[in-house]
């Protein structure tokens, strides 16, 4: 006697075929498709198995490979039933089968059932594959054909889907495709017939619960988003419409779209912070400038050795550590850059490592400089700035000791080596400043280049340094990225564009106070620095109109222009902002002559206008002989505009 699972959706031959067997002597089994089949298999281990290819929920090809995976079955003699195999192509044996009978009369299906029965006894037989048995007595079928063919292009639409495709049916899976076996890192065996939320962990197998649940809501289409084997994977319900117990699983891989939707809104709240800081930065500049321009009105009058100057030059550098601050501010803000030029930065870079060497005697530093690195356009002080901030960073993250590797190289990015960057593809300098220190968390990471953020104790730190450093590289036209594990250290690599321009050599300025006797119109809307900057001029020697407004300034400039030798021009004003100022002062007079000044660092619209003309641009706080410098430059050195200068406060 024989233990027999016949599986089967034809409930006639289901009957006639149990009960044949069971005449001769057989125990048996009967199950309508592989759904049922799997649930009999979980307590009852057949002899023999006789199983239909196309069936419902799970058909005939996929309960074969689940039988043929699970070990108690491993001895189970598997008998397909079809004659549409041989219509198909397929190899019985490739699914796990050990013989094939083609469906036909009753009467010849008897015989051949008992027949391989009693194959089944030799061993022998499985390795020995043969022929469909009866496949003589079925006459070819064109409807069975069309069939299998409208069976095969569904299969081949859902295989060939990215998205994973689960069919459940009575809180099972019935049906998976490939995309779903690899998303969900398990084999196809142990998938088909699986309870859905077993193959998911925490709430994306609550999320399952609950879709396939008899409370379950009619659709889900929106679906939720879930990390899974590394992934962010998107699931969605899709009932289907007259099958309730049948409920379809969609599961997208949206990792690369939810990447792109957290670096977009990564970048609206940096630029909303930069804003936010940018403003700050410009109305703090303003009121530095009152300081600074009282300061230098009472060391005029001050000499060394006096009671207060002492006091007095201690407020002034108080003013400049202030200065420094704003400036890092618009450095993420805005990333202004006041003088470029071609620069190698191997000399620079060389430089600030020698002078940390100097002072980090416990940290090994390894330099490694391209030989003919190509030159890069930058302000020179904004990326020793960076550079500076790279290096303090590297050493504190190795208090005891480390290695430090700082190196430079030429590297041409072509399309996909900048997917990552918002860069064009071309010839770019690499930086890289690397350390085997305490590295970051991921939590850490997202958040080093927000202004303010720091992980240093109260006083320590201001937290601007890494902020500062990813608007100025952003407004060179280059990236910034950071790769780092907690107790692995941590990589920074800095990409700047390349130029064709060969780099200059730095040239000083003569430490004195230039006076003139020119006059210059004053435009600023802030009071207290219309009221130094007047004094300040006074000082040097020039004779100053005054404007409080943009509206007032081209009153003033119309009537008085050909007695104004120069325009003092603040950027942004509530009325009419400095650009406009300058438009309209050029169809008065197209040679005027303007120097820039603003509470912002240099920008784009800044730029525009010396290139439309303007003979240089000071930042506040600035000095009386910066003023004075910048003043002679622009009244003297003819038709051309000069370079801009910083005028941030040195000591």
């Amino acid at each position: 006697m024989k233990k027999i699972l016949v599986v089967d959706d034809n409930r006639l031959l289901r009957k006639f075929l149990s009960t044949h067997l069971e005449k001769s002597g057989h125990q048996v089994q009967t199950a309508a498709d592989g759904f049922q089949a799997l649930d009999i298999l979980s307590e009852f281990i057949p002899d023999v198995m006789f199983v239909d290819l196309f069936m419902p929920k799970i058909d005939g090809d996929r309960l074969c490979q689940i039988v043929r995976a699970r070990k108690e079955l491993k001895h189970t003699y598997v008998v397909i039933l079809s004659a549409g195999l041989a219509e198909t192509g397929k190899d019985y044996t490739k699914i796990g089968a050990d013989a094939c009978i083609a469906k036909g009369s009753f009467s010849s299906m008897a015989k051949n059932v008992l027949a391989a029965v009693a194959e089944s006894d030799d061993p022998r037989q499985k390795d020995e594959p043969k022929p469909i048995i009866g496949l003589d007595a079925v006459y070819s079928r064109q409807l069975t054909k069309e069939l299998i063919s409208r069976n095969r292009h569904l299969e081949t639409i859902l295989e060939s889907m990215n998205e994973g495709f689960l069919e459940i049916f009575q809180e099972r899976v019935v049906f998976a495709n490939q995309a779903a076996v690899a998303m969900l890192s398990i084999s196809m065996e142990n998938l088909l017939y699986a309870y859905p939320p077993d193959l998911f962990k925490g709430d994306a197998a609550a999320y399952m619960r609950t879709l396939i649940g008899e409370n379950s809501p009619a659709g889900t289409n929106e679906g939720k988003t879930f990390d899974l084997n590394d992934k962010k994977i998107s699931i969605k319900k899709f009932p289907v419409e007259g099958e309730p117990s049948t409920t379809v699983i969609i599961m997208a891989d949206v990792t690369q779209q939810k990447r792109l939707e957290e670096k977009l809104q990564q970048a609206k709240k940096m630029e909303a912070i930069g804003t936010l800081a940018g403003g700050v930065a410009h109305d703090f500049n303003n009121l530095l400038m009152g300081i600074q321009g009282n300061i230098s009105l009472m060391l005029l009058e001050l000499k060394e050795g006096h009671a207060f100057f002492d006091e007095v030059k201690s407020i002034e550098r108080c003013v400049e550590s202030a200065a420094t601050l704003t400036k890092q501010l618009l450095g993420f803000a805005r990333g202004g850059k006041y003088v470029l030029k071609a620069t190698s930065l191997n000399q620079l870079i060389g430089k600030m490592a020698q002078m940390f060497q100097r002072t980090n005697k416990n940290i090994i530093f390894h330099e490694n400089y391209q030989v003919d690195l190509w030159s890069v356009e930058v302000d020179q002080g904004q990326i020793e700035q960076v550079i500076m901030n790279l290096l303090l960073n590297a050493c504190q993250a190795m208090p005891s000791t480390g290695n430090l590797y700082v190196q430079t190289e030429n590297m041409v990015l072509q399309q996909d080596g900048i997917s990552r960057f918002d860069l064009e593809p071309g010839r770019y300098v690499k930086i890289s400043v690397i350390d085997n220190g305490v590295g970051m968390s991921p939590e850490v990471r997202q958040r080093i280049f927000e202004p303010f953020f720091t992980t240093k104790a109260i006083g320590d730190g201001s937290g601007m340094g890494l902020a500062s450093a990813f608007g100025i590289i952003k407004n060179h036209g280059g990236a910034i990225e950071c790769i780092s594990q907690k107790g692995k250290g941590s990589t920074f690599n800095i990409y700047l564009p390349a130029t064709v321009e060969n780099a200059l050599d730095e040239v000083s300025r003569e430490n004195v106070v230039l006076k003139g006797s020119e006059t210059i119109l004053l435009v600023d809307d802030e009071a207290i620095i219309t009221k130094v900057d007047r004094k300040l001029l006074k000082q040097l020697g020039y004779r100053v109109y005054i404007a409080r407004s943009g509206r007032a300034a081209l009153a003033v400039f119309k009537s008085c222009h050909a007695k104004i030798d120069l325009v003092l021009l603040d950027m942004v004003m509530p009325d009419l902002n400095g650009e406009a100022v300058f438009e309209k002062m050029k169809t008065v007079d197209p040679a005027v002559k303007v120097l820039l000044h603003s509470g912002f660092s240099l920008d784009d619209r800044t730029r525009r206008l010396l290139r439309r003309g303007g003979r240089g641009f000071l930042q506040k706080p600035f000095k009386i002989k910066e003023l004075s410098h910048a003043i002679r430059d622009a009244l003297d050195g003819g038709p051309e505009a000069p370079n801009p200068m910083s005028g941030a406060p040195k000591a």
